[in-house]
């Protein structure tokens, strides 16, 4: 897998996540822990083409 390196000081960080919303922050959290790696792996699966949502109609349709 490649790797790429880039310096970015610790104040500019800071300030990047100070300017974040609440959205982004939450967004950055759950991709900083465990639970991250599980929803990039699901966002990659949900843009493929063999994937097919449901619709709410089908979610909710007793058989």
């Amino acid at each position: 897998m490649a790797q790429v390196s880039i310096e970015i000081s610790i104040e500019n960080i800071a300030g990047m996540i100070n300017n974040m919303d609440v959205k982004e922050i939450e967004t950055l959290c759950i991709l900083l822990n465990d639970e991250g790696q599980e929803l990039l792996t699901r966002k990659k699966a949900a843009e493929s083409k063999d994937f097919k949502f449901l619709s709410r109609d089908e979610v909710f349709t007793e058989f």
